[in-house]
């Protein structure tokens, strides 16, 4: 039986065995051992799943592994928030890691701000040197809001309440493996807003064969889980300015697409037809070269 933990740590790992020891390096180290660490393979190849089980049985800390068939980190969220019975529950990616006093910085700032879905904090390079770049001193918004109205800019550290977390899941299509996380932090938006802690206590490296490195060609391989984010922002948004990058953003992934559905899908009819052309432009810069050989 587990021991009550508050917060469950998620990692989805694809083919890591080489950066996974680092994070379990610094889970090891953390100053407070309040979390359990949920791994779920994604149908690796290599040796994670060696590594993982001589982990279990150092019972340095508290580990729960499943190994799923690839099928992508958006599937193996939802298995994960469906899984999750603490309080709150952030993700950290396979090739990254945690300052030693993550944890502890987590339970101490909820405590004092537990009204809010969650919180924000950021993320630093390996030498601690924060890349998200966060100039305000406002304590409280939506992510939405910290981005568009506040200037935050580059990826954060984000811990969920995990009773709001279990009210969304990211949807599965068929043959695809992706949808943008901001698909579920738009819905999350909706319940309140989260916290802001000005401190990096996650570091990262983006590595060549990442997500972040190759996302016009994971998008083009996955235009159906970028279509429901892109659908989902345009119900969203408020200003004519976002209403229209989004219409063009639509209109790339619907030339990807192909399927002649363009206007009968849209949103925003006369939007898109009045912005076609630059769609089809930004098509072309972004998504063709992907797609010519199809």
């Amino acid at each position: 039986m587990l021991e009550e933990k508050r917060i469950t740590i998620f990692t989805p790992t694809y083919n890591r065995e080489s950066t996974l020891p680092r994070l379990y390096q610094s889970l090891c180290r953390q100053t407070v051992s309040d979390f359990y660490w949920l791994l779920i393979n994604d149908g690796s190849i290599d040796n994670t799943e060696t590594l993982v089980k001589g982990w279990q049985l150092e019972e340095k800390i508290q580990i729960v592994y499943f190994y799923q068939e690839n099928s992508g980190k958006a599937n193996a969220h939802n298995a994960a928030v469906k899984y999750a019975d603490t309080e709150l529950f952030l993700c950290v990616d396979s090739d990254d890691y945690l300052v030693d006093n993550a944890v502890k910085r987590i339970l101490e700032y909820w405590e004092e701000n537990k009204n809010s879905t969650g919180i924000l904090a950021l993320r630093g390079d390996r030498s601690g040197q924060p890349i998200t770049k966060w100039e305000s001193t406002v304590k409280y918004a939506t992510l939405l809001e910290a981005t568009r109205i506040y200037g935050l800019r580059g990826d954060t550290m984000l811990v969920f309440r995990t009773e709001i977390l279990k009210k969304y899941f990211f949807p599965v299509f068929q043959g695809e493996r992706f949808v943008p996380e901001s698909y579920l932090y738009d819905q999350i938006d909706l319940e309140g807003k989260l916290h802001i802690l000005p401190e990096v206590l996650y570091l990262c490296e983006y590595r060549p064969d990442g997500y972040t490195a190759n996302i016009r060609k994971v998008n083009c391989n996955n235009p159906n889980g970028y279509l429901a984010y892109i659908q989902q922002r345009l119900k969203l948004d408020k200003e004519i300015k976002y209403k229209i990058a989004d219409t063009i953003r639509y209109i790339g992934i619907k030339c990807v697409q192909k399927d002649g559905r363009l206007l009968k899908d849209t949103i925003y009819p006369k939007l898109t037809i009045l912005f076609l052309g630059i769609g089809w432009l930004f098509y072309i810069k972004v998504y063709w070269r992907f797609t010519r050989k199809w």
